[in-house]
């Protein structure tokens, strides 16, 4: 197919990153992997490529999206390279439809979507992906109450957890560590990937200043309350 997408690369690529993120639900996974099995073995036109891409680019947009609402509510919080990602999605969805209704406009966009793309991807660089800041509006208190009931502690200890920068995965990691559940026994309980796991163990270790996932297994389980202000 002749165009200024290599579509085959593109999916592939997409592919990858949304393997690689430790936040993206199973099923959004294997529905990209769905798609992209059908992707290659259904003959393609140049309206069935555009067509592609747009869907992906949705399919990206959406996980993304929904990551960035359920922690609003839930948390109060807003990761800042979130609407980065969505604003970048969004903005290629909207050049690959005009790519197939109006190419002269494409190609007239093609420097200021190269500077905002190139200034987007430096954003989600430099902020990383663990910072986040107080966002308020469509916060849903209960929604709290109801999460820290169904690890049947104090609404008050959930939201110490949570200003002690624990997101509420990582709560959930570690009162089953407690209750002496090893990698894969978290995942099944939990329903997400052995891997999801593991990131957020490094995640948590990081922000408990340990040197080694052990350490943080052993000092979870000993401790009555986790305590970040444990030192170096």
């Amino acid at each position: 197919m002749s165009s200024i997408y290599n579509v085959e690369f593109y999916l592939l690529g997409n592919f990858l990153i949304v393997l690689s993120l430790p936040r993206v639900p199973k099923k959004f996974k294997y529905g990209l992997i769905l798609f992209i099995l059908l992707y290659f073995i259904i003959e393609r036109s140049e309206i069935s490529g555009t067509v592609s891409m747009i869907f992906i680019m949705s399919f990206v947009l959406i996980s993304f999206s929904h990551t960035l609402i359920q922690e609003i509510r839930l948390d109060g919080k807003l990761t800042l390279f979130l609407p980065g990602l969505i604003l970048l999605y969004f903005v290629g969805i909207v050049l690959a439809y005009y790519y197939y209704a109006d190419i002269i406009l494409v190609q007239k966009t093609f420097l200021p979507k190269i500077i905002l793309y190139t200034s987007i991807y430096c954003f989600v660089t430099i902020v990383g992906p663990d910072k986040k800041i107080n966002f308020t509006f469509g916060y849903d208190p209960s929604i709290k109450a109801k999460m820290a009931n169904d690890m049947e502690i104090h609404v008050d200890e959930y939201d110490d957890y949570l200003n002690r920068g624990l997101s509420h995965r990582e709560i959930q990691i570690s009162m089953l560590i407690k209750k002496g559940l090893n990698n894969k026994e978290i995942a099944e309980t939990l329903n997400i990937e052995k891997k999801t796991v593991e990131t957020h163990m490094q995640n948590m270790k990081v922000k408990f200043g340990f040197d080694s996932v052990t350490e943080l297994r052993d000092f979870v389980k000993k401790a009555d309350e986790i305590d970040v202000s444990k030192q170096d």
